[in-house]
């Protein structure tokens, strides 16, 4: 009694859940349309790209500015491309594949639209909000009965199509269309749908080169390895906001041994300065054994060398984690310009010898001693006549202009960059609003100097030029975890208020 009980509870328990989803989704899993279902499958060895996104994933145009600057043999293949991207813009969702077989150009694509669109689509005109976003973008009928043509580029690219309820179909010949419907019913084997990169994000692009780029590299005389590049992107946009992450394969056979071999990710644990308004950073592992620098043929700096170091002394320095920020303020002769620090974290011995030589080096001679640096046991800073800093302690060797109060205190990176539990090759982070108020800053300083008799390569309108085109990119980040892989993120909400 008691099991029978129990199994009339599990039944309605069950269907009760069921129930609850049908009512606040409106739909059951079974219902769910996949627009992958409609591709077909590609050949294993043809260079491919397979992309599937949902809506607000994809911008209905490419920006102008790449367009104006491609070469003029490429443009008309960029404005058909710009013609076409209303349709992954204002589909619910939306896959394709484009491909090259046996020597011929290959596309498939489903797209699933609102009802409202679907509706003019199926009444043999495009949408009015298309039609705003693109100017040489046609549908016409067909010879074919329930097929449609629609052309891109004012004719550039023809595309065979057909609607079927919310669904447009589309491909370069009606052949593809209806190799298409036989995927869809089943008929056909239908591509990979599934991918590796962050699978719950809403936009995905496969690609494989099928050695198109090692083929590409030999035409030109360049010594390239017999290995097909191909892998995964995701990107998840959020309006103003975003995060994309890849993972490839193929591009580490086009690194060198000698330095494949060497590259080394490195956690990015230590504490380290971040200045105050930091305007942008990059941390670098950098390999250790650079017999290149031991080269009397590699050129290095005569400053660097003056320093009190030797080729091999310098390599040593160099190996291991390196960072760069602009950022802070500094102070030369009148001028107050934004700051720059290189640092190096744990370097040890080798970092207090390298400031030791520095001062030594470039400032002795002037009579001009710098002031000790609170935590740094060797080197220091000087205000006047510029702010410049060199200080080093074991575990931290740091050298600059930059002004004291722009130092501020040691933070972890991944207070500005979030790295993960990985390891990191590379890192940067670059906040483009504080580097316009730079630029126009420096822009007003080049007026100044131009007063004083002091001439720049670059003038303030180019800088000026510069700023107007940069606010908008907003705070940008990019982690490299090795040569392959990697993520990044942009984010264009204004900063908290203090």
């Amino acid at each position: 009694m008691r099991k029978g009980l129990f199994f009339w509870f599990s039944v309605l328990l069950a269907a009760g859940i069921i129930g609850g989803a049908v009512f606040f989704f409106g739909k059951t899993p079974d219902k769910v349309l996949d627009v992958t279902r409609a591709i077909p499958a590609i050949e294993a060895e043809s260079p491919h790209l397979f992309l599937v996104v949902e809506s607000g994933q994809i911008e209905p145009g490419l920006p102008s500015q790449i367009i104006q600057k491609a070469e003029e043999g490429t443009r008309p293949i960029l404005s058909a491309i710009d013609d076409l991207m209303p349709l992954f813009s204002f589909a619910e969702q939306s896959a394709a594949v484009v491909a090259w077989h046996s020597n011929e150009p290959v596309f498939y694509g489903c797209f699933l639209f609102p009802k409202e669109m679907a509706a003019d689509l199926q009444a043999g005109k495009l949408p009015a909000v298309w039609l705003e976003k693109s100017s040489g973008l046609a549908l016409d009928p067909s010879d074919k009965e329930g097929l449609l043509q629609l052309s891109a580029g004012s004719g550039r690219l023809v595309f065979t199509v057909r609607t079927e309820g919310n669904l447009l179909m589309a491909a370069l010949s009606p052949e593809g269309i209806e190799k298409m419907s036989r995927t869809f019913s089943g008929e056909e084997k239908r591509i990979d749908p599934e991918f590796a990169v962050e699978r719950s994000w809403p936009a995905h692009l496969r690609l494989f080169d099928g050695l198109l780029l090692a083929q590409a590299a030999s035409v030109r005389g360049v010594e390239a390895p017999d290995v097909p590049v191909g892998g995964e992107i995701a990107w998840n946009s959020r309006g103003q906001n975003g995060e994309i992450a890849w993972s490839l394969n193929g591009i580490m056979e086009w690194v060198p041994e000698n330095i494949r071999t060497k590259l080394v990710p490195h956690q990015w644990k230590e504490l380290v300065y971040l200045p105050d308004p930091l305007i942008a950073g990059a941390g670098l592992s950098i390999p250790g054994g650079l017999e290149e620098l031991t080269d009397e043929d590699f050129e290095i700096p005569g400053w660097i060398l003056n320093s009190g170091l030797d080729r091999k002394s310098l390599a040593a320095l160099l190996a291991g984690p390196l960072m760069v920020t602009v950022g802070g303020q500094s102070r030369v002769l009148f001028f107050s310009l934004p700051g720059l620090l290189v640092q190096l974290p744990g370097r040890g011995g080798d970092g207090i010898k390298w400031v030791e030589g520095l001062w030594a080096s470039k400032w002795t001679g002037l009579g001009l001693t710098p002031k000790p640096l609170e935590g740094f046991s060797a080197g220091g800073m000087l205000s006047v006549p510029l702010s410049v800093v060199a200080a080093a302690r074991e575990d931290l060797a740091i050298a600059g202009v930059i002004s004291n109060s722009s130092l501020g205190k040691t933070v972890p990176v991944k207070e500005v960059v979030a790295l993960g539990e990985r390891k990191v090759l590379l890192w940067f982070y670059a906040d483009f609003p504080k580097a316009a108020a730079a630029l126009e800053n420096l822009a007003k300083v080049g007026n100044l100097a131009d007063r004083f008799g002091v001439n720049g390569s670059t003038t303030p309108e180019e800088i000026i030029a510069a700023v107007n085109g940069m606010r908008s990119l907003g705070r940008v980040s990019l982690v490299l975890h090795d040569i392959e892989s990697g993520r990044g993120s942009w984010n264009n909400d204004p900063p908290p208020e203090e």
